[in-house]
């Protein structure tokens, strides 16, 4: 059904004693049109970024399952978990050698079910977050510490590290048949890595609120989530990048300068159904990277566009990037885009390649940076390795 609603965005953060304002006006910020045909662009990703390798002990008790996730690479470790299994490894940023191992998957108060939401690392203070009811933390070894009671249960919650004090969170729309009144119109927030209180909820209001998935009927009065999977935030290191499905406007949520407008789309999230819907990918200081569908639960899917706004330049346009490395089929059939969004430092991306594809590319001689020394001595059945991509 169409809308014509049109909302009244309020750049505030509200309760206690923090208040963030955004800096841009709308009217001042470039502009994404969905019905533009944008110049197309072809990248190398070897051109445009520093490559590093760092593969990840392996042992008969350090094999990565398949749900594994790379959650976190920061200047001292690199943290992994497997969603279903409940296992956690922290490796050693610079060698991959095992650093910990634990498990604490059970019923107990100082245990988890499964990890729901993800992990958190938090180096400065050497402690793990793990989301799953609630958010359990532990030491870097595995020690319990204390649990902060955010259910994260109720809805599909997003949990992110903010700074030294807080831990960010958004709240989805909530689908359950007979509950969809807790919706809540203002979904961000910021509460107490201490003991998970609220220290604020961020002003950004929306009146009409969508969602990525939706509640299916079943018999018996039974019903099941239908789900499209893709983020509506992400990490810029310790800032957020927001570009909820409800909004027409890209934001940057900052530790030091508070929330930011940064792009606005035409024409509104709100003007069509099936809702044209853009996906956040990369953001680094000279660009950012996002991509768009058309959110149809009746569609079989196909390939998504991705484009890139250049800051400096003020360019936008459609690209295609080729990655040397991996990629060695013509533009047209293949190209680069970020794997996830493990939290990172600014101007990095991170992802896992498997050890048989490093090995292959080794062959190829196709590796840069130090990925030649590091593939020589694996073998097909070890720990994928971690490609560190650091953009110039």
């Amino acid at each position: 059904m169409k809308t014509k609603y049109f909302f009244l965005t309020v750049f505030i953060f509200f309760m206690i004693s923090q208040i963030i304002t955004s800096q841009s006006k709308v009217d001042d910020l470039p502009v994404f049109d969905f019905s533009k045909n944008y110049p197309q662009k072809k990248l190398r990703l070897q051109d445009m970024a520093d490559i590093e390798y760092v593969p990840l002990e392996t042992t008969d008790d350090i094999l990565l399952g398949g749900s594994s996730v790379l959650s976190a690479v920061t200047d001292k470790y690199i943290l992994v978990h497997e969603v279903r299994l409940g296992d956690i490894f922290v490796f050693d940023r610079k060698t991959g050698k095992l650093y910990s191992h634990f498990n604490h998957k059970g019923q107990g108060g100082m245990e988890y079910s499964w990890i729901k939401n993800g992990t958190i690392l938090d180096e400065q203070k050497e402690e793990i977050y793990v989301c799953s009811q609630f958010i359990q933390v532990y030491s870097l070894k595995g020690e319990y510490q204390r649990t902060l009671k955010i259910n994260g249960f109720e809805n599909d919650m997003k949990i992110f590290n903010f700074d030294d004090e807080s831990l960010f969170i958004y709240d989805d729309v909530v689908i359950e048949p007979g509950r969809e009144n807790r919706t809540k119109k203002d979904p961000y927030r910021l509460v107490s890595k201490i003991d998970g209180s609220l220290i604020s909820v961020l002003g950004l209001y929306f009146p009409k609120r969508y969602s990525n998935k939706i509640s299916q009927q079943l018999e018996g009065n039974m019903w099941r989530p239908l789900q499209i999977y893709y983020p509506q935030n992400m990490h810029f290191g310790s800032d957020v990048m927001i570009m909820d499905i409800s909004s027409d406007t890209l934001y940057q949520l900052s530790p030091e300068k508070g929330l930011t407008s940064l792009i606005v789309r035409t024409p509104s999230v709100h003007a069509s159904e099936p809702r044209k819907i853009w996906i956040p990918l990369l953001r680094t200081d000279n660009f950012m990277m996002f991509s768009t569908f058309i959110l149809d639960f009746n569609s079989s899917g196909g390939k998504t566009p991705t484009f890139m706004y250049n800051f400096k330049t003020g360019e936008m346009n459609k690209v295609s990037i080729l990655d040397t490395e991996y990629d060695t089929r013509v533009w047209s059939q293949g190209r680069w885009e970020p794997g996830g969004s493990p939290a990172i430092a600014k101007n990095m991306s991170a992802e896992f390649i498997p050890a048989s594809s490093v090995i292959d590319a080794y062959n190829g001689k196709r590796l840069v940076g130090n990925g030649m020394k590091i593939a020589k001595h694996l073998v097909e059945d070890d720990n994928p390795v971690v490609r560190i991509i650091k953009f110039k």
